[in-house]
């Protein structure tokens, strides 16, 4: 599911921030930080084919602070908190919530003299297949007009949100960890190139290249054009897997229309989804699986403080036995009750040919952002 708190929107968007007011002491830079956090109740009931109903009522809230530059350097730490209000059956609520409490945020950070920043610690992340949070290193740059660089080092993961906690911040390869690097340029307005490689010593070794192109077609029409391609090579060879990915979108005034087709090769994508994605699905449990050939279409439409969209999409993949399809219908509410006031509803209905891995789940979040 897509990350339900305001939190990071893009990995580079901090490294082309303006730095803050530097604190000429300790106590000025302790004194002179930023708070933020949210509170939050969340729902979700599930239902499976032929089986009984699931779900669970929870509440939330989190609380982060970084302090003011000195000398460069500022410390930021973030806890989350959550708690079971209702659950269905036993063992509902911490299906998917494993801990009650985490420390998500605990981070140094130094900021460049306009060229960017490095972070080392717990930190929150959005990359094209590295989500969450990580333990790790970060450093993001902007070396040239239109350059802009992320790469590092992530040993730990752990996925904290309101529909999901990790019980704690896990071995990511073995306890090897992953490093990757992604570049985005933009030679021209209306186009981004974006090459990335990621390299898991124990999992794959993955280089891939993603393209964006956005443009008007005439007055009040505009476009977007995505194609993505990515290889990733595994260290015995036999479980090599590739991934494209190309999607079309079209938007007028408070519409949009999107279209897209991926597909996996016959052994799968290599593992290159083990540590996050981008999909487009709310669950998109095929998509990467072997031979997997997914196409879908997608309707969206913003007016003030309503957004409303729908989904739907056909996976056909191979189990092995033969070919499976399994289709998916998302519809998505969200409306802006006052400033930083949000509630949103997703429904998912899965239909698979074994009637077994159908389900459809319905959610229902508020949160207060601060």
């Amino acid at each position: 599911m897509k990350r339900l708190t305001c939190g990071l929107a893009a990995a580079g968007l901090l490294a082309l921030a303006p730095m803050a007011a530097t604190a000429a002491s300790l106590n000025e830079a302790f004194a002179a930080g930023e708070v933020s956090g949210h509170v939050g109740a969340y729902g979700v009931w599930n239902k499976e084919k032929d089986s009984d109903r699931d779900g669970f009522i929870s509440g939330s809230a989190s609380l982060s602070y970084e302090t003011a530059p000195f000398h460069r350097l500022s410390l930021g730490l973030g806890a989350w908190g959550t708690t079971r209000i209702h659950q269905r059956n036993d063992g509902d609520y911490r299906n998917d919530i494993a801990s009650d409490a985490i420390i998500h945020q605990a981070y140094l950070r130094y900021s460049g003299d306009g060229w960017g920043q490095v972070v080392a610690g717990r930190q929150e992340i959005d990359l094209e297949w590295l989500n969450d949070y990580v333990m790790g290193l970060v450093i993001e740059a902007a070396p040239v007009e239109g350059l802009e660089l992320t790469l590092g080092w992530a040993g730990r993961q752990a996925a904290v949100d309101l529909d999901e906690v990790s019980e704690s911040f896990a071995k990511m390869n073995d306890n090897n960890g992953l490093y990757f690097v992604d570049f985005q340029y933009s030679p021209l307005d209306w186009l981004v190139i974006n090459p990335y490689y990621y390299h898991a010593s124990d999992m794959f070794r993955a280089p891939g290249l993603k393209l964006t192109a956005e443009y008007s077609l005439v007055d009040g029409l505009d476009a977007s054009t995505m194609a993505q391609f990515v290889h990733s090579g595994t260290p015995s060879g036999v479980d090599n897997g590739n991934y494209f990915w190309l999607e079309q979108g079209l938007a007028y005034g408070d519409f949009a229309f999107s279209g897209g087709y991926m597909k996996a090769n016959s052994k799968g994508v290599g593992g290159i989804d083990s540590f996050g994605d981008q999909m487009p699905f709310e669950e998109g449990n095929n998509i990467y699986s072997e031979d997997a050939r997914t196409w879908y279409l997608g309707l969206e439409y913003q007016w003030q403080a309503l957004s409303l969209a729908a989904l739907y999409g056909e996976t056909r993949y191979d189990l092995g036995a033969g070919r499976v399809k399994e289709k998916e219908l998302n519809l998505l509410a969200g409306y802006t009750l006052y400033e930083n006031l949000d509630i949103e509803a997703a429904f998912a209905n899965v239909r698979n040919d074994n009637s077994a891995d159908s389900y459809h789940t319905f959610s229902l979040a508020l949160v207060y952002n601060f």
